[in-house]
């Protein structure tokens, strides 16, 4: 069924209709340029070239050659009335040309060989985050931008591939310099048919994790009406409640002589600065429901990306007759690759069809969405905010966590519903190999053991175009391995010290050669209930987790459960009749995950490095930590954990000396070579991580 949102009438001002789903359709016109591309479900009207600068100071990369960055910004049009574009929310209220199309327009950055001849022919387009190109730092190891010594280790271009950053997420300012700033766009806003404001309930949520007084909540849109009456603004210590964990602990109204709304009169733009009372919990949630206007037509990024990149593999020229900036390349693959929030893009970017071109083209070939966990966006709603995504603690109920969570189409047990990820692709033929990449983080804080498994703590097999890896212990996209653990002023304990770059920039060869040479990965390594490295229940005795008491240490009261959820109202209304079973790691005897690729932090481990944290007093405590793991290290001598009531063996009980450990890293990081899971270059870094240790004499 597809649902299309309409203008809410005036009378219901405070209610929301979020409608989330996207059409497939075949493509009535052809080619670019002219007036067949009325007949479009979209298309590039301009790509205008900015500027073409030499990357990295003119560095070369192996036989691939030096690289240029091309910065642009494209001008798209939608036809609002193709049945690929059906399901992007508000696209048919938004303001349409003469030809009856909808404008927009987005930066766009792409580094390239200079040398065509030396191009691979795989175009990598990296999903920006926030604004923010990211594939440089978490695939290159290397800086933000492109001056001279900023390449890192250079994989990428290594790789010759063609690299492609553009605007998708509408909040985001367009700035036409991508290459040195957020990347960015400019995205209609929706209109009643009389030209009029659409109004409506959006709400904000704020977690400050300090005691700054007064507090400032940005708001996504402008407020209709400064009216104090027509909103509810509350705080509250958590969602949970100690009393059987009921996740409906109450809330407290913030008086509304407490809050006024502020204008920026430089920008425009309004915020909601509030004074909070004395000895408040610096963790507290605080939501803002109010009458917004003006929503923007968010829907459009995903569109953006399928008819950008359509342009740049298929196309010679814009529809104005501008040469496509990469016409030289014959990109035979592409590839769609994107981290925590951009990971999240990509699955919604393929569940909602917008993989299919909508003129016989598959715009994709591979899918490398990193971080994700089980997760979409909240993208393609009305009053979308894009940047959040739920967390036990922060933003728990926010649109985007609901089914389907999975690749295949099954079944979602509570609600009978019948959907997956792919589903819409496998009925077009427009599926990408996808190869997702997890930190353990994701499968406690994001609900990941739900993509292996159907909601009712039963296994589901994935197809065999889909990998599924996750590195247990690491954090929300990682660390620096040993050694490199910090801890964040709200959490008890240090964060998780495990990296899991080396099987990060192994997922990019893996599908490559998938893609180019037929070599299909690894199996899925992310854990199953049947194998027992997934547990239905997160209680510690269930996990296998040590009991750490004696030694100080806590494990966790709660886990990020989820329910059946409406969020038809900005008020969300959850089923709690209706909770999904969402399982999570099974544990060692030392409390490290036995699921997934254990890189040689864990497999050959100095602590034990858990995929959760816990908040500490004032920061609602008992909650558990946004985004991060624990380090908890061993005692490094047997008196020295006896005496704690450590149950855990000490450093000294494990590893005969210094070079006994570092051969044991060695050969575990060469081990993961052997399987394909790291690439030779990264054994290196491990064993210097490990010699730089200073646990041994």
């Amino acid at each position: 069924m597809r649902i299309v949102h309409r203008a809410a009438p005036a009378a219901l001002a405070f209610t929301l209709s979020f409608a989330l789903v996207a059409c497939g359709g075949d493509d009535d016109g052809a080619g670019a340029g002219g007036s067949s591309d009325l007949r479009r479900a979209g298309f590039v009207d301009s790509l205008q070239v900015v500027s073409t600068t030499d990357a990295f100071g003119g560095e070369s990369f192996g036989a691939v050659g030096p690289y240029q960055v091309v910065t642009g910004i494209v001008t798209g049009k939608l036809n609002p009335a193709h049945p690929a574009n059906a399901g992007i929310v508000d696209l048919e209220l938004a303001p349409r040309d003469a030809d009856g199309l909808v404008s927009y327009t987005t930066d766009v950055v792409i580094l390239r060989p200079k040398n065509a001849a030396a191009a691979t022919g795989l175009l990598f387009y990296d999903v920006v985050n926030r604004g923010n190109k990211i594939a440089l730092s978490f695939f290159n190891a290397g800086g933000p931008g492109f001056a001279a010594g900023q390449a890192g280790n250079g994989l990428l271009m290594r790789q010759g591939y063609t690299v492609v950053w553009s605007g998708w997420q509408g909040d985001v300012p367009q700035t036409g310099r991508g290459d040195a700033q957020p990347i960015g766009t400019k995205f209609p806003l929706a209109k009643n048919a009389d030209g009029s404001p659409i109004t409506g309930a959006s709400r904000e949520e704020a977690v400050f994790d300090n005691t700054t007084n007064p507090a400032t909540i940005r708001l996504t849109y402008e407020p209709a009406t400064t009216d104090k009456a027509q909103v509810v603004f509350n705080g509250r210590q958590t969602w949970a409640t100690p009393a059987g964990m009921t996740w409906d602990s109450p809330s407290v109204p913030v008086p509304a002589a407490d809050w006024e709304y502020v204008t920026d009169p430089a920008t425009g733009r309004t915020t909601v600065r509030f004074t909070r009372p004395a000895g408040v919990d610096a963790g507290a949630i605080w939501s803002f429901v109010y009458p917004a206007k003006d929503p923007l037509v968010m829907g459009v990024g995903l569109a953006a990306v399928r008819d950008l990149v359509s342009f740049l593999r298929f196309d010679g020229s814009d529809a104005r007759g501008n040469p496509n900036p990469v016409a030289d390349i014959r990109h035979t693959q592409a590839v769609i690759e994107g981290v925590s929030q951009s990971g999240r893009f990509v699955r919604d970017f393929v569940w909602q069809g917008f993989n299919d071109d909508a003129r016989g083209n598959k715009v994709f070939d591979g899918a490398i969405p990193v971080i994700p966990g089980s997760r979409k966006t909240f993208t393609n709603f009305r009053w979308g905010q894009p940047g959040r995504w739920s967390k036990q603690h922060t933003d728990h109920f926010q649109p985007g966590d609901q089914f389907p969570f999975a690749y295949p189409t099954i079944t979602d047990p509570l609600t009978g519903q019948a959907d997956g990820i792919l589903r819409r692709c496998q009925a077009s033929g427009t599926c990408p190999r996808v190869i997702h990449v997890d930190g353990g983080y994701e499968v406690w804080g994001a609900r990941g053991g739900l993509l292996v498994t159907d909601g009712a703590g039963r296994d589901i097999a994935n197809p065999e175009t889909v990998r599924l890896y996750v590195v247990p212990g690491a954090n929300h996209g990682g660390a620096g391995g040993v050694g490199t653990q910090t801890t964040p002023v709200q959490c008890v304990n240090a964060s998780s010290a495990v990296a899991m770059t080396g099987p990060l920039k192994a997922s990019v060869v893996l599908m490559e050669d998938w893609l180019r040479r037929g070599v299909a990965p690894p199996p899925s390594n992310y854990g199953s209930i049947a194998g027992g490295t997934l547990s239905p229940s997160f209680a510690r005795t269930q996990v296998g987790f040590p009991d750490l008491a004696p030694a100080g240490i806590a494990y966790p009261a709660v886990a990020n459960e989820l329910w059946v959820t409406d969020y038809a109202r900005a008020i969300p209304a959850r089923d709690l009749s209706r909770k999904y079973v969402v399982p999570v790691p099974r544990t060692d005897a030392d409390g490290n995950e036995t699921n997934g690729i254990r890189v040689p932090d864990v497999a050959v481990p100095l602590a034990t490095y858990t995929s959760w944290n816990i908040r500490k007093a004032g920061f609602a405590a008992g909650d558990l930590c946004d985004s991060v793991g624990s380090t908890l290290p061993f005692a490094k001598t047997l008196a020295a954990r006896q005496a704690s009531g450590d149950p855990r063996p000490s450093s000294a009980e494990r590893y005969a000396s210094k070079a006994d450990y570092v051969a044991r890293v060695r050969a575990q990081a060469q081990a993961l070579v052997d399987q394909r899971l790291l690439l030779p270059e990264d054994v290196a870094t491990y064993v210097g991580r490990a010699e730089a240790q200073t646990l041994f004499p």
